[in-house]
C-alpha cells in the first residue's frame, strides 16, 4: 500500500482550477467571433491589354469590379469605346468580338512603328473613364545564346543542360527583363515534306536577381547589372535532344516597361497566397487611372541556335 499525502492548500487549488480544467476544454474557447464592417464596394471599370512591339492585332479586356462579398458575375460591355492613341494620334479603334468576349482591332503596321508614348482609353454609360499610358521600351538584342549538355547542376544536385544568354543593357535606364525559352524541331513526313513544332523549354535558374512571375518563369531588373554585359545562366533538366541534328533551341528576351514587371509579379505573388490561410494577402498591381487594371508594353528580342 502506498499513502499519498495531499496538503490542504493542494486540496484548496484543485477545487479552484477545477472549473478552468473543464471549461478550457470547450472548443468555443478556442475561437472568437468578430465583426468587421466591409466599406460598401465603388464598381469601377477594369481594363487589361499587354501588347508586343510587332504585334498587328490587339485585343483588351474589360470587364467591372466587383466587391469581396459580392456573388454576381462580371459583366462584358460591348458597347464600350476603347481607343488606342500613339503620340496623341488615334492609331486604333477597338471593337467587341462576342467569340473571344475581347475588344479588338488591327493595324496595318506593327504597333512600334505607330510611336513612342501609348495612351488607351476606355468608357461606357455607368461608369466612370479610364486610361492608361506606357511608353513602349526600346528591344535589346541577344548577343549569344550558348548551349552545353548536362553543363549546369540543378538546385537538387543533379546534372541539367545548360543554357546562357547573353546581351548588354543600355546604360542609365531602369530597364526590365523577362526570358523564354523554346525547342525546335522538324521531323521529315516524306522526302519533300516536314513538319516543324515547337515546345515550351521548362527551366530553371540558380541566379538570385531572378523572380518568378505569372506569365513569365524569369523575370528580372537590370539595375543590379546597369551598362554592362550580363549572362543569364538557365539549366533544362529535358526537353533538349543534342542528338537531334534538325534540333534547335529559340530564346525570347522581353523588354518590359516597370509597370509590365510589377503586374506580373505581383500577379504571381496573389495566385501563391489566394487559398493560403497563413499567408499574407498580395494585392495585384494596377495602373490604370479612374479604375483597375493593368495596361502594359513589351518589346522583344529573339535568336535561334541549333543544338549540335
Amino acid at each position: 500500500m502506498v499513502n499519498i499525502m495531499i496538503s490542504k492548500k493542494a486540496i484548496v487549488a484543485m477545487i479552484a482550477l477545477g472549473p478552468l480544467l473543464f471549461t478550457a476544454c470547450d472548443p468555443d474557447n478556442f475561437s472568437q467571433v468578430v465583426d468587421i464592417d466591409i466599406p460598401e464596394h465603388d464598381p469601377k471599370l477594369v481594363l487589361n491589354a499587354r501588347f508586343d512591339d510587332q504585334a498587328h492585332s490587339l485585343s483588351v479586356l474589360l470587364s467591372n469590379s466587383l466587391g469581396i462579398l459580392d456573388t454576381a458575375q462580371y459583366s462584358l460591355f460591348p458597347q464600350a469605346t476603347v481607343r488606342l492613341f500613339a503620340d496623341d494620334v488615334l492609331a486604333g479603334e477597338f471593337q467587341f468580338d462576342p467569340n473571344a468576349s475581347k475588344f479588338i482591332t488591327l493595324l496595318d503596321v506593327p504597333l512600334s512603328n505607330s510611336g513612342g508614348l501609348y495612351r488607351l482609353e476606355a468608357s461606357t454609360p455607368g461608369f466612370g473613364p479610364v486610361f492608361a499610358e506606357q511608353r513602349m521600351p526600346v528591344p535589346v538584342e541577344i548577343e549569344s545564346v550558348v548551349l552545353e549538355r548536362d553543363g549546369a547542376v540543378s538546385e537538387e544536385g543533379e546534372k541539367a543542360d545548360e543554357i546562357k544568354i547573353q546581351f548588354t543593357d543600355p546604360a542609365g535606364q531602369d530597364n526590365y527583363y523577362a526570358v523564354r525559352v523554346e525547342y525546335l524541331a522538324r521531323t521529315v513526313v516524306q522526302p519533300g515534306d516536314t513538319v516543324e513544332y515547337s515546345y515550351p523549354l521548362y527551366t530553371s535558374t540558380l541566379d538570385q536577381v531572378v523572380r518568378s512571375g505569372n506569365e513569365f518563369d524569369h523575370l528580372f531588373p537590370g539595375q543590379s547589372f546597369d551598362g554592362t554585359r550580363y549572362t543569364l545562366s538557365l539549366y533544362s533538366e529535358g526537353g533538349i535532344d543534342f542528338d537531334d541534328p534538325n534540333g534547335r533551341v529559340k530564346a525570347y528576351l522581353y523588354s518590359l516597361t516597370r509597370e509590365g514587371y510589377l503586374y506580373d509579379l505581383s500577379l504571381s505573388q496573389y495566385f501563391d497566397t489566394v487559398d493560403n490561410p497563413f499567408a499574407e494577402p498580395a494585392t495585384v498591381f494596377s495602373n490604370i487611372e479612374g479604375g483597375y487594371g493593368a495596361f502594359t508594353l513589351r518589346a522583344i528580342a529573339e535568336k535561334e541556335v541549333p543544338v549540335q
